[in-house]
């Protein structure tokens, strides 16, 4: 028996889509250091406002 694969970055945040990783990037060239459950907060707050002034979803689906 192998033993279930073990996240090793010592958080328990869901895996980024693009748009985190774009948020993620877009953080740290502003020279901030935000932590992967931030940075789903963030890109969540993002969907939102896009889906308000569009009506329509973000094109980049979210890993939940």
């Amino acid at each position: 028996m192998s033993a279930p694969a073990q996240n090793t970055s010592g958080t328990n945040a869901p895996p980024q889509d693009l748009l985190d990783k774009g948020v993620a990037y877009g953080a740290k060239q502003a020279g901030h250091d935000t932590n992967p459950s931030t940075t789903e907060k963030i890109s969540d707050g993002i969907r939102s406002g896009f889906k308000k002034v569009t009506g329509k979803d973000v094109p980049i689906k979210d890993k939940q």
